[in-house]
């Protein structure tokens, strides 16, 4: 039903990858039914250049219908809002939710399952970096500081939400 939703509009396509390392990174694809959350998209996750789309082939693929909203009749949901992923199928289908939130999380739900079998540990978490090259980084839940404690003026930000910390550094 999502897909019938969704081929009946127009639609905005993201190809890049989840992780910023070249041997951990996933290969995705987002299809949003709203220019806004593809924005969000290319600025979460990392956007595949003109040549590299031409060759690029999605591990996982989000399918996002924000105005689709699930009967919890019909479909066993618990209400109208859905996220669902499917490892077999390798998809996420998002609906009933404006919030884009959703689409970084799930994607990120992902490579926590996936990327321990790797040896490398996804967190939720800030880090910067000080002039010596030793990494700080903040643990918590949202809402808690992270951002706020890691935005100092004399440290290199790496960044503010997830990074993966394997046994050649944090990225």
């Amino acid at each position: 039903e999502v897909v019938d939703h969704l081929d009946a509009q127009d639609l905005f396509v993201f190809d890049g990858w989840a992780g910023a390392h070249p041997a951990h990174r996933l290969p995705i694809r987002v299809v949003n039914q709203h220019a806004w959350h593809n924005k969000f998209a290319q600025n979460m996750f990392i956007e595949a250049t003109p040549a590299e789309k031409q060759k690029h082939v999605p591990e996982f693929t989000v399918l996002h219908a924000p105005d689709f909203q699930a009967d919890p009749a019909r479909h066993g949901t618990n209400s109208e809002t859905f996220i669902i992923v499917n490892f077999g199928a390798r998809e996420v289908i998002i609906g009933g939710s404006q919030y884009a939130g959703e689409i970084k999380k799930s994607i990120f739900s992902v490579l926590n399952f996936q990327l321990p079998d790797r040896g490398v540990l996804p967190m939720h978490s800030s880090v910067n970096v000080g002039a010596d090259g030793n990494a700080a980084i903040f643990f918590g839940l949202s809402g808690t500081g992270k951002t706020t404690l890691s935005a100092d003026p004399n440290r290199t930000l790496i960044g503010d939400d997830e990074h993966c910390w394997t046994s050649r550094g944090i990225f």
